[in-house]
């Protein structure tokens, strides 16, 4: 009988200082054991069980990550293992989503110096400048006395802050927190409770661009959105020829959505649709001026606000438009179909 020669698998055994990766096998009070096969079993304890203590507490049983190889073989036979470089990594991770989805955190300071304070996110050390302290919490001091100030910021060691995060580049261990900041969102948030859809408010144009008039109003102002289309119900082509920054108008509350407010100036306006259908009837010619016209056809103006299209292909009598319409012409056109609720009309000739 012949026996088999056993295959041997070579084992790159790590060096001190190498980040390997693992799974969670166990978790007790003061340690954590970590499954890294085939090299056999890691343990993080003591001062590096402490120091990534808020880091382990949210992991489970399976979780797969990395660890750095402090000794590869201690008094127990087992790996000696440090969790701080490998949770940093995912820190930060978790640091750029809530800065990028403009989240908050609440962070308790440590320490305290003149320009703020210092405090730690799950093991990563922040500051917080005075300056981006809210203003129930900046330490306002006469004549500016350091010591006074430096008195007041330690009046804040321990107590919770809810913070956003103002910069952070984790390259350079850099991590800016501000509480003014989500002071700033929570005061913009109850000023906007005091509106609804519906309310009319004295607006004054900050800015006129192609698509709308941007607008502020109240006190403490607000900024909302006049779009180009909530204007009036004429077309307007140019709304720098009828609108200019510092130019007051009422307008409508449409919308408030996330922050963001919509307002209508056309909405305080009659809407000339209204009586539409009793004005005009289908088979009935009005006369007309064609203000747009296009490959296809032409957009017709009864009334200010009244308008109506005229396909070109759908004329019959060919004899009727022996060639394009022209902007200013003035016609008689045939009503071929109306929706006033539609705001729309089909003509002919």
């Amino acid at each position: 009988m012949v026996i088999p020669r056993l295959k041997y698998q070579k084992i790159n055994v790590p060096s001190t200082g190498s980040i390997i990766e693992g799974t969670v096998l166990a978790k007790e009070p003061k340690v954590l054991y970590v499954d890294v096969s085939p090299l056999g079993l890691a343990i993080i304890r003591g001062y590096e069980f402490n120091m990534a203590r808020n880091y382990i507490k949210d992991l489970q049983i399976g979780d797969k990550i990395n660890i750095k190889v402090l000794e590869i073989d201690n008094e127990l036979g087992l790996i000696e293992a440090s969790l701080q470089e490998a949770s940093s990594e995912k820190i930060w991770s978790t640091l750029q989503e809530i800065k990028k989805n403009n989240e908050t955190i609440v962070i308790k300071p440590k320490e305290a110096n003149r320009g703020g304070l210092i405090a730690e996110y799950k093991g990563i050390k922040g500051f917080l400048p005075a300056s981006q302290l809210s203003p129930q919490h900046y330490p306002e001091v006469e004549n500016g006395d350091k010591e006074v100030i430096l008195s007041k910021l330690k009046d804040l060691i321990n107590k919770e802050l809810e913070v956003k995060i103002l910069d952070l580049d984790p390259a350079t261990n850099k991590l800016i927190f501000s509480e003014k900041e989500v002071q700033t969102e929570t005061e913009k948030e109850q000023i906007i409770s005091q509106y609804k859809a519906g309310d009319i408010v004295e607006c004054q144009i900050t800015k006129v661009v192609h698509f709308g008039l941007f607008v502020k109003f109240g006190d403490p102002p607000l900024d909302g959105l006049i779009h180009i289309s909530e204007v009036d119900y004429q077309l307007i082509p140019n709304l720098s020829e009828l609108f200019k920054e510092g130019d007051k108008v009422q307008a409508k509350i449409q919308s408030i959505d996330n922050g963001r407010i919509a307002l209508s100036i056309k909405a305080l306006k009659p809407d000339p649709w209204k009586d539409a259908a009793d004005i005009y009837k289908v088979g009935k010619k009005y006369k007309g001026t064609v203000i747009k016209t296009g490959t296809l056809g032409a957009l017709v103006e009864f009334e200010p606000g009244i308008y109506g299209f005229i396909k070109y292909s759908d004329v019959e009598d060919k004899k009727k438009i022996e060639k394009p319409l022209e902007i200013g012409e003035e016609k008689m056109f045939e009503i071929k179909n109306i929706s006033p609720e539609e705001r729309r009309m089909i003509l002919t000739l």
